[in-house]
């Protein structure tokens, strides 16, 4: 029954991207979905005048692009929807919203299950981070979205709020409690549709996001749970809530699944707005460079369809490309490090030697492997149960993590050491208070080209301790009585690891969850690249609301911490 739902699921998908890019009419619409069984009449043809309205309004917008608009938002991933779903209330406001993707109607977006199946491909920018000593040399692939919802388009799905030390280090670091644990948790609150287990404590209800426990997970994850419980682990009834105060917990994950169907940012904040008059997204869209007068910023340098035009901002710019596209465009807009710019012959307007600096990311083991008896077909992401572990207790934040993915998950290295069956399943030890630091530069001027991505992974020897400590928890948790019966042999590294070989396994294990943070950090101090109210120091009219301004990166995926930036940088322009 459940894959009926999904594939009827993806048939209705491809129907609704047909409609929304004009090549079949209302008419058509209702009648292919009505003869399928898809939609019943009514929903049909409630649907199709949604999709048509928004489908015209985008039509009829882009092409009497305005010259000036109220808000001009950069990138339409998970903080940007939420910022445009939010401004777009006041319906007085213009906003424009530039996208470099296309739209988000590809059937692997929609299928949560697929979503790996969008990496290398033109739904995402292929970044990849230079060879590095940390991880033997090896060259990691950066996949970030380049799509309408970002990364929550092609992303596992799961919703994971920062802990209650994240938000408070963040108010820390630029003097404002807005940004502080309570003050956010009343943010996210407002922003779930949570449906799970209620806890008003915790957990909101009318928001515009969906979220819900993995849906009928495979027995082979709530084995994990029991085998976690066995070896007094903590286990939560719920991944978030009573897990961010004591910063540690195993549950089944988050997911922002309905039905079967991904629910991204696209479709939580921008859908419901897109039909509006005072909206225009703006797909396969570049930014060239910021439109700078002495030290405010007018608008943006366009390259699309209609060539390179300018366009004004009247309030302000907000960029929103998230960890690298953030840091680039404005290093091509002379904003950052001089001794850099100079380099490329591009003046400087702000001299912000951080720019690009501070690049943080999370670090995925791929991995410790185990054979499974039988073979298992994944549910949901395929990632349905995870947890946070302090391995010192005094630690403010859990400093490992483990995640149970139900395929055989390794590095490009390890796969080929080890050839593992493809009736393999793994518990994947990750690393989440990165101590290592990187850094973005641009290649040339030339807005066309990719930045240098240096993460520098695993540089520093606290990295690869925390990574140690994770496999172990994790051939523990699989060597249990309650998982068993899921593992015929420990596939890899199929033996305890010690000192050189250990280590060696770290580095040559070593992925990562695709989290760029921290490119244009806040902070109340000098070198901050914005304050606390998001502004770009040095320059008006300019605001960041992305992953980049992360002062240190969130110990969980960082998509609801986007989400939460968004709606803070929302609050913030009211």
């Amino acid at each position: 029954m459940k894959n009926k739902s999904i594939k009827s699921g993806l048939m209705l998908e491809k129907l609704e991207a047909s409609l929304l890019k004009g090549q079949i009419s209302r008419r058509k619409f209702i009648q292919f979905a009505g003869a399928a069984g898809l939609l019943s009449l009514t929903a049909a043809r409630v649907w199709a005048e949604e999709l048509d309205a928004i489908r015209e309004n985008q039509r009829q917008r882009g092409a009497s692009l305005k010259k000036k608009y109220d808000y001009i938002v950069i990138g339409a991933g998970s903080a940007g929807c939420a910022l445009v779903g939010r401004l777009a209330a006041d319906k007085s406001k213009n906003i424009l919203l530039i996208e470099a993707g296309d739209w988000d109607t590809a059937p692997s977006i929609l299928d949560p299950r697929l979503w790996f199946t969008n990496l290398g491909t033109e739904r995402e920018w292929g970044d990849v981070s230079l060879p590095s000593h940390g991880v033997n040399g090896r060259a990691i692939a950066e996949h970030t979205g380049r799509v309408l919802g970002g990364g929550s388009s092609i992303n596992a799905s799961i919703w994971a709020r920062p802990f209650k030390a994240d938000m408070d280090h963040w108010a820390k670091m630029t003097g404002d409690s807005r940004w502080n644990y309570e003050s956010s948790l009343e943010i996210f609150k407002r922003i779930e549709n949570w449906n799970g287990k209620e806890n008003s404590q915790y957990r909101g209800k009318n928001g515009p996001v969906w979220c819900q426990p993995a849906d009928n997970p495979l027995p082979v994850a709530t084995a994990m749970l029991d085998a976690c419980r066995g070896l007094g682990l903590p286990v939560k009834d719920d991944l978030n809530g009573e897990r961010e105060v004591t910063g540690e917990g195993f549950a089944l994950m988050n997911h922002i699944i309905k039905d079967g169907q991904r629910q991204n940012m696209a479709r939580s904040y921008l859908y419901p707005v897109m039909a509006q008059k005072n909206v225009t997204v703006l797909v396969n869209t570049h930014v060239n460079k910021l439109v700078i007068d002495g030290t405010t910023v007018q608008g943006v340098e366009l390259e699309g369809s209609k060539g390179r035009i300018i366009v004004e901002a009247d309030v302000e710019t907000i960029l929103s490309g998230g960890g690298f596209n953030t840091p680039k465009l404005l290093m091509l807009s002379g904003i950052g490090d001089e001794v850099e710019l100079k380099k490329h012959n591009i003046n400087t307007v702000v001299h912000s030697p951080e720019v690009g600096k501070n690049m943080q990311d999370h670090i995925l083991h791929g991995g410790v492997l185990f054979e499974s008896p039988v073979q298992m077909s994944h549910r949901n992401s395929g990632a349905e149960v995870s947890g946070y572990l302090k391995s010192d207790s005094t630690l403010d934040l859990p400093d490992i993590s483990v995640v149970q993915i139900e395929l055989p998950y390794v590095s490009d290295v390890i796969g080929k050491e080890y050839n593992p069956p493809s009736s393999s399943w793994a518990l994947c030890g990750g690393m989440v208070t990165p101590k290592s630091r990187g850094r973005v530069t641009l290649q040339s001027s030339n807005p066309s080209d990719r930045p240098i991505v240096d993460a520098n992974f695993l540089d520093h020897p606290d990295d690869v301790a925390s990574l140690i400590k994770s496999i172990e928890l994790c051939q523990e948790i699989g060597s249990t009585q309650e998982l068993k019966k899921y593992v015929k042999r420990e596939v890899i590294p199929g033996k305890k690891l010690k000192g050189k070989e250990m280590e060696d396994f770290v580095r040559n294990g070593a992925t990562t969850y695709f989290h760029a943070s921290g490119t244009c950090r806040m902070g109340n101090d000098d070198l901050a690249v914005v304050d606390n109210e998001l502004r770009v120091n040095g320059l008006k009219k300019l605001r960041i609301a992305d992953s980049s301004i992360m002062p240190r990166i969130v110990s969980v995926p960082t998509m609801p911490a986007c989400v939460l930036i968004g709606e803070r940088a929302s609050d913030l322009l009211a």
